[in-house]
């Protein structure tokens, strides 16, 4: 559990200090101290370690406001809980947009976007498949 929250190298806790600006410490025996100056910081890492410490099991039909964390030319990644992402297809953009093709992802979405989207299916290797959540509904011709 303490691997994870410290991360590869300390990515995972310096993320969190980062976010929050709170201080942590983790000491040898696994006791983890938290530091800041607003009780809003330290309420937000312990809030994040233990997210970490007791992760969120996701299932299919769970809906996140998440993070944008990634763009790839076949879709975005986001940030579903920590440690939890998922991929929005490019498919699944373009009917958020109309249903318009969308040459350059970066001109309708970027990194650190909030998007609304619902797990629409988790394969056997646990990789999350999203889905826009709340798309209008389509009229009937």
């Amino acid at each position: 559990m303490i691997g994870a929250v410290i991360g590869p190298k300390g990515k995972m806790i310096n993320q969190i200090q980062d976010e929050t600006g709170a201080d942590i410490t983790i000491e040898d025996d696994g006791t983890i101290y938290i530091g800041a100056i607003e009780g809003s910081a330290a309420e937000a890492a312990k809030a994040q370690i233990n997210a970490i410490a007791n992760p969120v099991q996701l299932s299919v039909g769970d809906k996140f406001n998440g993070s944008v964390v990634k763009l790839a030319t076949f879709g975005a990644f986001v940030n579903l809980a920590p440690g939890k992402d998922g991929l929005l297809h490019i498919s699944q953009i373009r009917k958020m947009h109309g249903g318009k093709r969308i040459e350059n992802l970066e001109e309708v979405m970027k990194v650190g976007d909030k998007v609304e989207v619902v797990i629409n299916e988790i394969d056997p290797k646990g990789k999350y498949s999203l889905v826009p959540a709340n798309l209008p509904e389509e009229k009937a011709e």
